[in-house]
C-alpha cells in the first residue's frame, strides 16, 4: 500500500511541476499578476540641437546623469521619469501652468523612448525670487473663484513689484480640499498670474478612499507628475518631498518612506554641501501647535520619521517651507532653518488664519545664494509685519497691550516708544491672537464652525510705564528691516 502511495505521489508531483512550468496554474497565474513591471528607458536632453551631458535624471528610485552625447538609458517601474532641472535653463510650462520637468512611463511597452529639450534661460539666475503658497485648499466654486479674483491677483501685483524674470512659485499642498474637480479653477488661478508654478502633494490632494498609500495619489499626479522631485536656480538646489502618507480609511500621518529617503540621499550626494538647499514639503517637519494646543495628533501635525531627515541633511545648510497647520511659524534647528507658512485662504477661506496670521504667502530672495524672505499680507502693503491690540482685549493679560508678529524668529527685535522714547521690553508669551478669538469665538457665525483659536509663540505683551504716554511699537526683522506703527 505504501509503495502504491508513494508512486501516486512522485507521478503527481512530477506533473504539478510539468503544469507550472508550462505557466498554466491557476496559482501562478495570480502571483503573476502581481508581479512588477520592468521597461528600459531610453532617452536624450538637448537644447537648441545641442546634447547636454551630466543632466541628472530620476525615476524616482534610482538616478543617473546624461553623459557626452546627453543620452541615459536605465530599467524602472515607476510611473515617471523626470530631470532635476539644470539652472541655466527656463522652465518649460504644462498646459495647467505648473512646470514641466516629467515624462510618463508606459509600463506595458519593453522600452520607453524618452526626450527633454530645454531652453536656456537668457537672464541671469544668481539672483532670483520664489513665492510659497500654502493651502489654497478651495473646496466649492466660490471659493475657486475667490482664489482666482483675491489671491492670484495678488500674486499678480506682487511679480510686478518684484520685476524678477526668474520668479517661480511653490504650491505647498492642499491645493484644493477634497474636490479634485476643482483643480481646474485652481490651476486658471495659477495660469493668470503668469508665474511658472511648482507643486506639492497636500493630505487634501489625495483620493482618501483609494485602497493604498500610492494609488491616493493620483488625483494629484494625474495632474502635476511626481510628487517628490528635485531642480536648480542659480546656485540653489531645491527639492520637493511628499511627506503624506495615507493608512486607508481617511487617515493619514506625516511620514517619509524609504524609498523616498533614499532617493534623496542620491540626489544630495549631487549637491555639494556649500550649495544653498531648499525643501519643500506639505507637512511640516516638526510643529509646535500641539505644545501650545493640547488634543491635537502631533502625526498629523508633524512628520513622523523627521529625524531621519534631519541626519540625511547633516552637513548641509537646508532651509525647509511647508504649509497645512494654517499658521505662521519660524523654528531653528540648528542647521535646519524651518517656515511653516500660513495659508493664503486664512482659516479654510473664514478669514484670518487661526493664530491671527493675514490670509498671505512667503516671498523668498536667493541672492548669490543668500536667503531672505518676507511674509505677504493679501491685499496689504509688504510693510503691514505685525498688529498692536490693546489692555482689555486679551483676558489673560487685561492691562497689557499685546502684539502678533506672525513671521517672528529668535533673530527679530521688538522695542516700545512711549512719546518717542524707547522704553520698556515687551515679553513673549503663549497665546491666542484677540482678533482670532473674537472671529472664532464659540458659537459666533462662521462658515466653518469647526475652527477655534490657536495658541502660539508668535505674541509679545508689555505695560507701558505711564498709561496715557503715546505708545509705538518697532518691529526690526533679521535683515535689519524696520517697521514702526502705534494705535490712534
Amino acid at each position: 500500500m505504501n509503495k502504491y502511495r508513494n508512486s501516486f505521489f512522485q507521478f503527481s508531483f512530477l506533473w504539478i511541476l510539468i503544469f507550472l512550468a508550462a505557466g498554466n496554474h491557476p496559482v501562478f497565474a495570480q502571483e503573476k499578476t502581481h508581479l512588477l513591471t520592468y521597461t528600459q528607458v531610453k532617452g536624450k536632453v538637448t537644447s537648441n540641437g545641442n546634447q547636454l551631458k551630466n543632466i541628472v535624471v530620476s525615476d524616482g528610485k534610482d538616478i543617473v546623469m546624461t553623459n557626452e552625447k546627453g543620452e541615459f538609458e536605465f530599467t524602472t517601474d515607476q510611473e515617471f521619469v523626470f530631470i532635476s532641472y539644470p539652472s541655466g535653463y527656463a522652465f518649460d510650462l504644462l498646459d495647467n501652468g505648473s512646470v514641466d520637468f516629467f515624462r510618463r512611463v508606459d509600463l506595458a511597452k519593453a522600452t520607453n523612448t524618452i526626450l527633454f529639450e530645454l531652453k536656456p534661460n537668457p537672464n541671469d539666475e544668481s539672483d532670483h525670487h520664489f513665492i510659497a503658497i500654502a493651502d489654497p485648499q478651495v473646496q466649492t466654486e466660490e471659493e475657486a473663484n475667490q482664489f482666482i479674483t483675491e489671491s492670484c491677483a495678488d500674486l499678480s501685483k506682487k511679480k510686478v513689484a518684484l520685476n524678477d524674470p526668474n520668479l517661480f512659485g511653490v504650491g505647498v499642498g492642499d491645493l484644493v480640499f477634497d474636490k479634485f474637480e476643482l483643480y481646474e479653477q485652481y490651476n486658471q488661478g495659477i495660469k493668470s498670474t503668469g508665474i511658472p508654478f511648482f507643486q506639492v502633494l497636500g493630505n487634501h490632494d489625495i483620493n482618501l478612499n483609494a485602497r493604498s498609500n500610492e494609488s491616493s495619489q493620483e488625483p494629484f499626479t494625474s495632474q502635476f507628475g511626481p510628487a517628490y522631485y528635485s531642480f536648480n536656480r542659480g546656485k540653489t538646489h531645491y527639492v520637493v518631498l511628499n511627506d503624506v502618507y495615507f493608512l486607508g480609511s481617511k487617515q493619514y500621518y506625516g511620514y517619509l518612506p524609504e524609498t523616498q529617503l533614499a532617493w534623496l540621499e542620491k540626489d544630495l550626494a549631487l549637491v555639494p554641501k556649500d550649495n544653498p538647499l531648499v525643501i519643500f514639503l506639505h507637512i511640516p517637519s516638526f510643529s509646535q501647535i500641539v505644545a501650545h494646543n493640547p488634543g491635537r495628533d502631533i502625526n498629523k501635525e508633524s512628520v513622523i520619521n523627521r529625524e531621519a531627515l534631519y541626519k540625511i541633511l547633516e552637513g548641509h545648510e537646508a532651509h525647509l517651507i511647508s504649509g497645512h497647520v494654517h499658521w505662521n511659524e519660524n523654528t531653528v534647528n540648528g542647521n535646519i532653518f524651518e517656515h511653516n507658512t500660513a495659508a493664503i485662504s486664512g482659516a479654510w477661506w473664514s478669514g484670518i488664519c487661526y493664530d491671527g496670521t493675514p490670509k498671505g504667502y512667503g516671498v523668498y530672495r536667493s541672492d548669490e545664494g543668500d536667503l531672505s524672505w518676507h511674509y505677504q499680507s493679501v491685499g496689504e502693503n509688504p510693510d503691514f509685519q505685525f498688529r498692536i491690540y490693546r489692555p482689555g482685549t486679551h483676558p489673560d493679560f487685561p492691562n497689557d497691550y499685546m502684539v502678533n508678529i506672525w513671521n517672528w524668529d529668535p533673530e527679530w527685535k521688538v522695542n516700545v516708544y512711549e512719546n518717542g522714547n524707547r522704553t520698556v521690553q515687551p515679553v513673549q508669551v503663549i497665546a491666542s491672537d484677540p482678533l482670532a478669538m473674537e472671529i472664532y469665538a464659540p458659537g459666533k457665525p462662521k462658515k466653518q464652525p469647526w475652527i477655534s483659536p490657536q495658541k502660539n509663540g508668535h505674541m509679545f505683551v508689555f505695560r507701558p510705564n505711564n498709561p496715557s504716554s503715546k505708545v509705538e511699537v518697532e518691529v526690526i526683522d533679521r535683515f535689519g528691516n524696520q517697521y514702526k506703527k502705534g494705535l490712534d
